[in-house]
């Protein structure tokens, strides 16, 4: 049975939680970072659901923090929160968060959401992608640049970086729309806007620069990873 964690300090939203999952998943409970930092750091959990606000802090931070400790970056955090602005959704994005889910919630949205992060996290069945200098770990989510001399140079990327270039590396040369990075990348029905993609890509193409590789976009098509003119 896969183990979440759900950190929120909202009793009704912990009981709607509560009674939406606990049936399919083991679900622990947590209302403070600290409790929740505990938590994550003596457990492997398989998914977080995360409330942006919380009695001790922004769950925003804490999920930053979890993004940035070795061996959690690979861990789906699913955010919560009251904010219905683009804002709020890229804050999400840009913490590191996986997914997003605006307050007040429909249960099945989110058991759906949850069921999809999970697909994502388990369909990485190859351990190693290689293109021409670029090596994705795709179980460890983590890509390293491999140089001439064969030693390899971690780059660090954020997990949506990772799943963009993943999808564009699978097949090199291929252009993928930016619905269809949406879709593939943030899951069906999201709240997120084309921009959101330029912005990110645009992120992993500076931290890719200096290899042979890089993401190129077409007017009005996608983008593609190839060759670095």
């Amino acid at each position: 049975m896969k183990k979440i964690l759900v950190i929120d300090d909202d009793q009704d939203i912990l009981a709607l939680v509560k009674h939406t999952l606990s049936r399919e998943f083991e679900v622990t409970f947590a209302e403070y970072i600290a409790d929740a930092e505990a938590l994550i750091s003596r457990n492997e959990f398989d998914l977080i659901v995360l409330d942006e606000i919380l009695p001790d802090g922004l769950g925003s931070e804490l999920c930053q923090r979890i993004k940035n400790t070795t061996g959690k970056e690979a861990l789906p955090v699913i955010m919560l929160t009251q904010g219905k602005e683009l804002k709020d959704k890229l804050n999400a994005f840009d913490a590191g968060a996986d997914d997003y889910i605006s307050k007040p919630f429909e249960p099945l949205e989110l058991l759906a959401r949850v069921h999809a992060r999970l697909r994502v996290i388990n369909g990485s069945t190859s351990s190693t992608l290689e293109r021409e200098d670029l090596k994705l770990e795709v179980t460890a989510q983590s890509l390293h640049l491999v140089s001439e001399s064969g030693t390899e140079e971690e780059v660090a990327l954020t997990p949506i970086e990772f799943k963009i270039l993943y999808h564009l590396a699978k097949e090199e040369g291929v252009v993928r729309s930016r619905s269809e990075l949406l879709e593939t990348v943030w899951g069906k029905n999201q709240n997120v806007i084309d921009r959101t993609v330029d912005q990110h890509v645009s992120k992993l193409r500076k931290k890719i620069e200096n290899s042979r590789l890089t993401v190129k976009s077409l007017h009005k098509k996608g983008y593609l990873l190839a060759l670095n003119d």
